[in-house]
């Protein structure tokens, strides 16, 4: 048996299957699923209840093999909601590193190793002292050190370590550039170091919390978490670089996609969208097959030395906060909770979706939603509103609720539909990788939606509407 755990910023998803008969080709079988909430100060409990509801009527479970994926630390990148992180950088000669700059503290060091991986210049290391020591004044206690052409020569990267480690700074989560890939680029290897560093946080807690679950259920098998790439590392290393699962919950969407659906075997080109609680994530297949970016994927629109299966995250779920700002309408990037009639604290694209009645006929939504809290909480939004920008949703002194959830959708709807758009028009007549060729010069012109996730069934439609696409839901 293999059980497999997405644990998302909304929910936690498990499957827990068996092969059939694999001599004969014959796959897996489903014997359960689960859905539960996650919650985020209790990772563990979430993952136990979510492997119970798996097991549940299993007699001496044989468990070969746990896969993991999360959306945790993408979210935590996404929504910005990680702790400061101070960048050291030594660029040495040559382009203006001020496009570099990222993070609460940037501190840029003399000393210069050439492409030969020869060191020209040392480090001055008073300068590097006076550095760390503002960052220290300023309770940055995470670091990302790099150095231009380091792969080659390690050095200075080490030294830097090796002065924190002697003068006893506090820093807790630290990444050097040279341990992150082989691979030259020092733009790319500076996003990653950084964002790297960033995760470390979320992916030691989602660890921990991972281990202990299967220890109070006395699980000891293999256990791993989903790449970027679609590939697997196991937890016991992936705190050596977590960065390289930083989108495994986008990679598992594309990869249950093609499991789920008929894009294969059609041969079809199609966007993928898996609207989750806090994240939309975009994928596109070209042709049957998962566009796959070997240079490295974006992460939060910045390049990286991450190698993976195309995918975007957008900022924007079915639980994102509805808020007014200015007296116009906002939505996200935040997530606050579940929707309000699930007992949110702000109201939500879901309440929105309800008050429409997109949702209703959805047994997940239906038996348990309360629909008045969801017109409650968008009504309470109505004396923010901008009276000459949205004057129109009120007719003879009563609130046009309906309207008003109308342009929330709508708003949700321009932002994905207006994203799709803009990928494929930055991708347009570039050479794009597949997982198994280079196509070049090809019209990228998708025909179909398949969308996943708890509010696609009340927005697929619309969005595949709005796009001219053919809509299945996966």
């Amino acid at each position: 048996m293999i059980i497999g755990i997405d644990v998302g910023g909304t929910h936690t998803d498990g499957v827990l299957l068996t092969g059939k008969n694999m001599s004969a080709g014959e796959g897996y079988e489903i014997l359960a699923t689960s859905k539960v909430r996650t919650i985020k100060d209790n990772l563990m409990n979430s993952i136990l209840e979510a492997l119970d509801l798996l097991l549940e009527g299993v007699r001496n479970p044989e468990i070969r093999r746990i896969v993991l994926s999360t959306t945790l630390a993408a979210n935590v990148i996404v929504e910005e909601k990680y702790d400061p992180v101070g960048l050291i950088l030594i660029p040495g000669p040559g382009l203006n590193p001020e496009h570099l700059l990222i993070g609460e503290e940037n501190l840029l060091l003399s000393g210069y190793i050439n492409h030969r991986g020869k060191e020209v210049k040392g480090l001055d290391r008073e300068e590097l002292l006076q550095g760390l020591d503002k960052m220290r004044e300023r309770d940055i206690r995470n670091l990302a050190i790099v150095s231009k052409f380091s792969s080659r020569n390690p050095g200075l990267e080490e030294e830097i370590l090796e002065f924190i480690r002697e003068k006893g700074y506090p820093f807790e989560n630290i990444t050097v550039g040279h341990q992150l890939s082989g691979r030259l680029s020092f733009p790319r290897r500076v996003f990653t170091a950084y964002f790297n560093t960033a995760i470390m946080a979320v992916y030691r807690d989602f660890v921990s919390a991972v281990k202990k679950a299967l220890a109070e259920r006395n699980l000891d098998t293999e256990v791993y978490i989903l790449k970027c790439d679609g590939g697997t590392v196991s937890l016991d290393r992936v705190m050596m670089a977590p960065i390289e699962t930083v989108n495994s919950g986008p990679a598992a969407s594309i990869m249950g996609t093609m499991a789920m659906s008929r894009v294969h075997l059609t041969k079809e080109t199609a966007i993928a969208l898996d609207i989750g609680g806090t994240t939309t994530d975009i994928g596109l297949f070209i042709n049957g097959e998962p566009v796959f970016m070997p240079e490295g994927i974006e992460i939060n629109g910045l390049p990286s030395l991450i190698r993976g299966l195309y995918s975007l995250s957008l900022p924007l779920g079915g639980d994102s906060r509805i808020s007014v700002v200015e007296g116009r309408i906002k939505i996200g990037p935040e997530r606050d909770g579940p929707a309000a009639a699930f007992g949110g604290p702000s109201p939500t694209p879901t309440d929105a979706l309800l008050v429409l009645g997109y949702l209703q006929e959805d047994p997940a939504y239906e038996a348990s939603a309360d629909l008045q809290a969801a017109r409650g909480a968008l009504a309470q939004l109505a004396g923010e509103l901008d009276p000459v920008g949205y004057g129109s949703f009120w007719q003879d002194g009563e609130f046009n609720l309906t309207g008003f959830a109308r342009n929330i959708i709508d708003l949700m709807l321009d932002s994905i539909v207006g994203t799709i758009r803009e990928i494929l028009a930055r991708l347009e007549n570039k050479p794009v990788y597949t997982i198994s060729e280079l196509l070049a010069g090809i019209e990228i012109n998708p025909k179909v939606l398949l969308a996943m996730g708890g509010p696609a069934k009340g927005l697929s439609p619309l969005l595949a509407e709005k796009l001219g696409y053919r809509e299945e839901l996966v």
